[in-house]
């Protein structure tokens, strides 16, 4: 492998360059990563133009890191590499949510994460990247770069330096912006309307574009809104609720007529032979329906669409844990295909408006990029994971209590013999 040195007789001007040079590169990395995971183009990063900083940083640690151990192994040279762009992922990602008070990214949902900050397999990926950057990257870049005279390097850079700190600062000044902006939309959500809150997101489209996980962060403010709203209606009412869910009760007069004709389709009934976590499908979107419904007049939002929609969120007719053609491929994720899958279905059995769909369509947000765009989307999205969570715990505890109970019968075994 070709030595990697620091060049000490180079002016400062020339490792600017090279900075820049590597911000770019990495830019163009995750652009073309970010575009083919959300087929668009997007504008990757935390700069409006086209640098990523990380990536510059990056890459002047292991260069360093390659001038210092450039007579060893691969193997330890590969660990020492993994350990410092892991740490320096990690204090930057640290940095960022202590600073902007903002999760730019999350492997929280990744196996072998650190505090969602860094995760196994992606400093894995980083460390096989370090190498081919040091091994053939790094050694043309540093070659074509001596070749530029001194006053071409010098002007270049002084022209990098005015204009990253520009955009710094614009990008710092949009990262406020953007908090402020959630902050007003959960603040001013149920006196917004629809159209209002879809300019509100739209206005930060691009930096939800280049940090999906920022969507997380819309995401669980809007819901503590709604929460803290339902609170005032849920705790007098929450008991009537259960028990209606649970069937010990029947649901009003008025839920059955809006939804009596989705509930009695032959095709939408073949929902019963299908398991959600601990219950059928067709009862899982029966009591989301329901509760959607309350919630959305208690809100004076448009409840009969939300009843609808919600019924027809999961109308899918395979099993989810074991899906396969004609279905839905054995090797398509299920979270991010179903609500396509539901929404033809629907389509194909009933007539559904634009707020039906857009319940259907975004019920599984963030897990789905775009946001939903009505208020009664918001909902029932809502509902379906605060019910979806109840059952997992509910079986949780079932699970808990047998346990209790074969460990209880087996030492009542022993003591009997």
């Amino acid at each position: 492998m070709q030595n990697i040195i620091l060049d000490k007789s180079l002016s400062f001007f020339y490792y600017i360059v090279l900075f820049a040079i590597y911000c770019f590169l990495g830019w163009l990395l995750e652009v073309i990563y970010r575009s083919l995971t959300q087929r668009k183009f997007v504008n990757a990063g935390f700069l409006f133009g086209p640098f990523i900083p990380i990536y510059g940083l990056g890459a002047f640690v292991i260069i360093v890191m390659q001038h210092i151990f450039q007579g060893w192994h691969l193997v330890p040279r590969f660990i020492i590499f993994g350990l410092a762009i892991t740490f320096m992922e990690y204090m930057v990602g640290f940095l960022s949510e202590k600073i902007f008070k903002l999760t730019l990214w999350d492997y929280s949902e990744n196996r072998f994460n650190l505090h969602g900050y860094v995760c196994l397999p992606f400093s894995i990926f980083w460390t096989v990247l370090a190498l081919i950057f040091v091994t053939f990257i790094h050694p043309e870049v540093f070659r074509r770069l001596m070749l530029l005279n001194d006053t071409f390097t010098k002007t270049a850079a002084i022209i990098f330096m005015i204009y990253f700190w520009i955009d710094y600062t614009f990008s710092v000044m949009s990262l406020a912006a953007f908090r402020q902006g959630v902050a007003y939309l959960y603040k001013e959500y149920f006196n917004l309307s629809s159209a209002e809150i879809e300019n509100n997101l739209k206005s930060f489209q691009r930096l939800r574009d280049a940090f999906p996980d920022l969507n997380k962060y819309i995401n669980q403010n809007i819901n503590k809104t709604i929460r803290a709203r339902l609170d005032s209606f849920l705790k007098p009412i929450q008991n009537k609720i259960i028990l209606e869910l649970a069937g010990r009760t029947p649901f009003e007069k008025e839920y059955y007529e809006t939804v009596q004709d989705i509930l009695q389709h032959e095709e939408f009934l073949k929902l019963k032979d299908y398991f959600h976590h601990n219950s059928s499908i067709y009862a899982h979107v029966h009591d989301v329906a329901y509760f959607s419904y309350r919630i959305c007049k208690y809100f004076k939002l448009d409840f009969r669409s939300a009843a609808r929609g919600a019924l027809l969120h999961d109308f899918f007719l395979y099993d989810w844990r074991n899906h396969d053609v004609p279905d839905l491929p054995r090797e398509k994720f299920h979270g991010f295909a179903h609500p396509a899958i539901a929404v033809a279905n629907a389509k194909r059995h009933f007539s559904i408006n634009d707020i039906e769909e857009d319940i259907i369509k975004k019920h599984m947000w963030p897990l789905t990029i775009v946001p939903p765009k009505y208020k009664e989307a918001y909902i029932v999205s809502f509902a379906d994971k605060y019910l979806s969570s109840r059952e997992f715990i509910n079986e949780y505890k079932k699970k808990i209590n047998r346990n209790q109970e074969g460990k209880v019968g087996k030492h009542k075994e022993r003591s009997h013999h």
